[in-house]
């Protein structure tokens, strides 16, 4: 039987792009997967003024996200106090930037350890300061101040303070006098009201004072003072998801890329540049390794 090749090239090359066409639009119909990531406007952990990204939490979320290309990544902003109800919106939802500590509602599960922090203090004006029992070693216990007085604290809602100072204002609740703030520039809010004697006292990271102290802003009305309470200790951070089946994956996903991640000369970058107290670097990597190790159960 006469062949003709031309026929069978035609054939085989349409046969060839039937399947390819069917391959690429069998393709296209699976969606990637998507995380959806939440900040909040409150720096230095999210800086969103002139659209900067130079934040400990937005440079740890894309450097995360570099980590996952398996995902579609998008991100859009929210006050801290509505990401309680915001959980259950998107599946999953993920926030770069939160305690390393049982959490407070069933609505969220957290990733293995992500960064250290160094314990929050007070931060207060100079004329209250000067009214604390500071002892010789600089600090002032918390318990003292609102255990014996009543005390206003300024309050960034949704906020928490990891286990000991949350177990202690909720042990003096009736002594602890709550100015909650929310909505957008949650952060400075709270400063321009305690720098305006509107309350006490604010319990905050030293590095976010410092920033603002950076930024010319409130160069000697506030002071920090460490809380004696938690001197020497160390509060671990976590990327925190929806709890949901896809949000299980993504902190599978976020768990794996961890192990590469917080080795990586980027991550270490924004560590120092944020979190490492100046002349204290090399206490603070030793205690960041042996967190990672008792967390984690590994040698870093």
């Amino acid at each position: 039987m006469f062949r003709n090749p031309i026929g069978i090239s035609i054939l085989a090359f349409f046969s060839a792009f039937y399947t390819l066409t069917g391959y690429t639009a069998e393709s296209e119909n699976i969606e990637q997967k998507t995380i959806t990531w939440v900040k909040n406007d409150a720096p230095p952990f999210y800086i969103a003024k002139g659209n900067c990204q130079n934040g400990f939490g937005d440079q740890i979320q894309t450097i995360i996200e570099r980590n996952l290309p398996e995902y579609r990544h998008q991100t859009f902003q929210v006050p801290l106090s509505r990401l309680e109800y915001t959980w259950a919106e998107y599946s999953p939802l993920c926030f770069a930037t939160m305690i390393y500590q049982t959490p407070i509602n069933d609505q969220y599960i957290l990733s293995h350890p992500n960064a250290m922090y160094m314990p929050h203090g007070i931060i207060t004006t100079n004329k209250f300061a000067d009214s604390l029992p500071i002892g010789a070693d600089g600090t002032v216990s918390l318990e003292e101040i609102i255990r014996g007085k009543k005390v206003s604290l300024g309050h960034i809602a949704g906020r928490s303070y990891a286990n000991k100072v949350d177990n202690l204002l909720a042990k003096y609740s009736d002594n602890v006098i709550l100015n909650t703030r929310s909505g957008s520039t949650e952060t400075q809010g709270v400063l321009n009201m305690l720098s305006q004697g509107r309350f006490d006292i604010l319990i905050e990271y030293e590095f976010v004072l410092n920033h603002y102290i950076d930024e010319g802003d409130y160069p000697n009305q506030l002071r920090f003072i460490p809380i004696k309470e938690t001197r020497g200790e160390y509060i671990l951070g976590a990327i925190g998801c929806t709890n949901s089946p896809e949000g299980k994956l993504a902190i599978n996903s976020i768990n794996t890329a961890l192990d590469d991640v917080l080795h990586s000369r980027s991550y270490r970058r924004a560590v120092a540049d944020w979190l490492v107290p100046v002349g204290d670097e090399v206490n603070y990597w030793t205690a960041f390794d042996k967190a990672l190790k008792e967390s984690l159960g590994k040698s870093n």
